[in-house]
């Protein structure tokens, strides 16, 4: 499996674990190695809204978003 798809199935399953803190950040990395991407976008967006998660984790979701094209 390719490392862009490695990065995408974890960051699945940090979601799906309620780890979201590190999703995003893996996220950043992943926009980083790979350019932007929206549908991991929509991967955290959704399970941001499933969660209860502190507001600098939803604040560096926004930053994420902001480098979307």
């Amino acid at each position: 499996m390719p490392r862009r798809q490695r990065q995408r199935a974890e960051l699945s399953r940090l979601c799906e674990a309620g780890a979201l803190t590190r999703a995003v950040d893996l996220a950043f990395e992943h926009f980083t190695d790979f350019g932007p991407d929206r549908e991991i976008v929509l991967i955290l967006a959704e399970a941001l809204d499933r969660t209860s998660v502190p507001a600098a984790v939803r604040h560096r979701f926004a930053e994420l978003c902001a480098e979307l094209p």
